[in-house]
């Protein structure tokens, strides 16, 4: 059996904070909705190290960021065997949660304050995930969910599975549980400035209440798989951000929990009681090529020139950050551009913020000289079960590549697992058509090439020794 188990922590933010996930909001959050969390997952396999999974109700953390969160929370727990390197730092991806992705390093007052509670509670978690720790069966069961679909297009694919992992002891006794889904949480949009985990907190909430054990909800690959409210991402609408209210969200809520409910029902499809964690890192080729500082700054300015005209402002005065996105987008509204000039300049700046995010934001990954971007990855090897965990948000055509490499395994993806880097499409996604105007593939920093080198590695190093 895996000596395995699940604990809990609070992360609710104590003040107002900035929030993270959409460009163009205007001010700080003015209150809390429902509190956000942090979930430790500690696992013990035969032989092996001990690691852990940490998840946190935030959007995102850099590489940098959740490295750094990894190191000092595993010295703080003091828990033997435990080393950075072997805790996975993920998110849930909640677009209504702090700014956090350069928390480690950010001076705000608030920050700071909030960097140490992250990091405390998280020890915390995994301190009481090692205590609660006993051997189990990890006994796999699968549902089907109708939350999401694809903005890209909203005739193709979406991954419905929603993969159960529940922890059980040698009396049969649920320790703990998680689920793993492809779905963003955006029920609530840039509109929405109160904190909130969205559609992944209240299904928690109901199925603890009900199993009276911690559940912790793992991302898939999301990358373009978005709540069936929110549609197709028309980057001609200035306004395609507005989000769904909480009671909207509270229905889409119940349609997730009522499939977890039908899935804890049936049979297991799989009881493993074996697992090794894969660790490496791997250099990516980036769209933009090996670039010197001289070429980096001649881009940018390049974009704040071609901005400066259109927002008819001095160049100097463009920002360097995301608030460009509002900027763009209100001048879209003031002058009632049309529909394919502000799908142009919505593409030009969110092309822009993820090239100052890489190459001009000095990310930990980011190699500029070299062309590349170097990912900390992990494979969680249970056998008949095997779980890749990387940094970008993955889009969902490669959640099927990935399952066709693995056939005969429930094969599942995770994105934004130590860390994150924006978008990785899969191939597929750039020979689409209008793949030149789609979100995912316009902001996108990863060559075409990058997601298929990255599944190529992952699939032979988890098929080599097999658990």
């Amino acid at each position: 059996m895996v000596k395995t188990g699940i604990a809990q922590r609070d992360i609710t933010p104590q003040e107002s904070v900035p929030l993270f996930g959409y460009g163009d909001r205007t001010h700080d959050s003015t209150g809390i909705h429902d509190p956000l969390s942090v979930y430790a997952w500690w696992v013990e396999g035969e032989g092996e190290a001990p690691f852990a999974w940490v998840v946190l109700d935030l959007c995102v953390l850099g590489i940098g960021a959740a490295r750094e969160l990894a190191r000092e929370a595993a010295a703080l727990a003091a828990a033997p065997g435990l080393t950075g390197e072997r805790i996975l730092v993920s998110t849930t991806h909640t677009h209504s949660g702090p700014d956090t992705l350069a928390i480690d390093r950010d001076d705000r007052p608030w920050a700071r304050l909030y960097y140490r509670l992250l990091v405390d509670r998280t020890a915390e978690a995994l301190s009481e995930a090692k205590e609660r720790a006993r051997a189990c069966t990890i006994e796999v069961r699968e549902g089907r969910g109708g939350l999401g679909m694809n903005r890209r297009d909203p005739r193709s694919l979406v991954d419905p599975r929603i993969v159960i992992i529940s922890l059980v002891d040698a009396d049969g006794r649920l320790r703990g549980a998680l689920f793993h889904y492809s779905c963003h949480l955006t029920v609530l949009g840039v509109d929405n400035y109160l904190v909130s985990a969205d559609w992944a907190g209240p299904v928690r909430r109901s199925l603890e209440a009900e199993l009276g054990v911690p559940v912790a909800y793992l991302q898939g690959a999301e990358g373009n798989i978005d709540p069936l409210t929110r549609g197709f991402l028309d980057m001609s609408d200035p306004d395609q951000a507005r989000g769904s209210s909480f009671e909207v969200l509270s229905e889409l809520a119940g349609g997730v929990l009522a499939a977890l409910r039908t899935g804890l029902r049936s049979a297991p499809v799989l009881r493993l009681d074996r697992v090794r964690l894969l660790v490496w890192e791997q250099d990516l080729p980036l769209r933009y090529g090996a670039l010197s500082p001289e070429d980096v700054r001649a881009r940018i300015e390049d974009w704040k020139r071609e901005f400066a005209g259109f927002l008819g402002i001095p160049a100097a005065d463009v920002p360097e950050g995301a608030s460009i996105n509002a900027l763009v987008k209100e001048r879209c509204r003031a002058i009632g551009a049309p529909a394919q000039e502000v799908r142009r300049r919505v593409a030009s700046q969110f092309a822009y913020g993820s090239f100052l995010l890489t190459y001009g934001g000095g990310r930990e990954a980011v190699q500029p000289r070299q062309g590349t971007a170097r990912l900390p990855c992990r494979v969680l090897d249970f056998g008949g079960l095997c779980i890749l965990g990387a940094p970008p948000e993955i889009l969902v055509e490669a959640a099927f590549d990935w399952q066709r490499r693995l056939a005969g395994r429930v094969a599942l993806l995770s994105g934004m697992v130590g860390g994150w880097l924006g978008y990785m499409p899969h191939r597929s996604n750039f020979e689409e058509a209008e793949a030149g105007e789609l979100y995912e593939t316009v902001s996108t920093v990863f060559a075409p090439s990058a997601c298929e080198k990255m599944l190529d590695e992952a699939q032979r190093r988890a098929t080599r020794g097999k658990a």
